[in-house]
């Protein structure tokens, strides 16, 4: 049971220095005027990353006594992200509505901007835009976050729970060194 009680705390707390990590480079980004740089996208991706492999190696070194399943290990990276893109959702809600409402414009128009330079009719992109922002609303954008959250805190942990899984074998050599012996 001792695993099962720790879970959920360890995962909310690294969820939390997750999601603060997020908004920490974010509000960077937003000063610097650079928030709607898609080519620095990558550096979140990497804080994630690095993020999720902390926690899960955290989790099984402090709570789990050096040993944890692939499963464990995935299911806590998930659990971690779900925790980030909680505290991330809020942030963007206060962003979007109460900070810098014109940020929604300023997507749209990159946006429209994106279609045109592919070559799609004005009259499509209009189509397009008005779809889109039926869906813009800062509480579908906090929503939407979260499941992507969780979403990629799946992918990413299926590939970082194998390299951070150790499964307690006990002393395997010592094992097959006594069945050696035996067999002598």
């Amino acid at each position: 049971m001792e695993q099962k009680s720790t879970f959920w705390r360890s995962a909310m707390i690294y969820g939390l220095y997750l999601g603060i990590s997020l908004i920490v480079y974010n509000v960077i980004l937003y000063i610097m005027g650079k928030n709607l740089n898609p080519s620095l996208a990558w550096i979140t991706y990497l804080i994630i990353a690095a993020g999720v492999i902390y926690s899960q190696i955290g989790y099984r070194n402090r709570d789990l006594e050096g040993y944890i399943s692939y499963s464990t290990a995935l299911g806590f990276g998930v659990a971690v992200m779900i925790c980030a893109g909680l505290i991330q959702s809020v942030y963007s809600v206060i962003l979007f509505k109460y900070i810098d409402p014109t940020l929604l414009d300023q997507l749209r128009t990159m946006q429209e901007e994106a279609m045109l330079q592919q070559g799609i009719p004005e009259d499509q992109i209009e189509t397009i835009t008005d779809m889109m922002t039926k869906f813009r609303s800062p509480i579908f954008l906090a929503i939407s976050s979260l499941f992507g959250f969780a979403l990629f805190g799946f992918v990413i942990s299926l590939i970082t729970s194998i390299f951070v899984k150790r499964n307690d074998d006990g002393n395997a050599f010592d094992d097959a060194m006594e069945e050696v012996k035996k067999e002598e």
